[in-house]
């Protein structure tokens, strides 16, 4: 496998965890901190930090600390049209 199946691959493994990718369709609609995106998931802070954590790392969010909050938004709108071909195969092809 060469480097560009790898990066591929965990790309595909990033987004393919549930709650990541619900994260994603949140953050589509705006950004957020970290206890909205726990509220609108009902999961565990330290469980949404990890997945967060996650998708920076993949470089599919930015995050910003504004005042005591650390916000969290949609890195570039490549991963917004990403989402929505996901959408358009989902319907097709599952």
């Amino acid at each position: 496998m060469d480097k560009v199946e790898k990066d591929e691959i965990e790309l595909l493994k990033c987004v393919g965890s549930e709650i990541r990718y619900r994260i994603l369709q949140l953050l589509r609609e705006e950004e957020r901190c970290v206890s909205e995106i726990m509220e609108s998931l009902d999961k565990e802070q330290t469980l949404i930090s990890h997945h967060l954590r996650s998708l920076h790392e993949c470089g599919l969010v930015e995050k910003e600390k504004k005042g005591r909050k650390m916000i969290y938004k949609i890195s570039d709108p490549v991963v917004l049209e990403f989402i929505e071909k996901v959408k358009e195969l989902s319907k097709t092809k599952c």
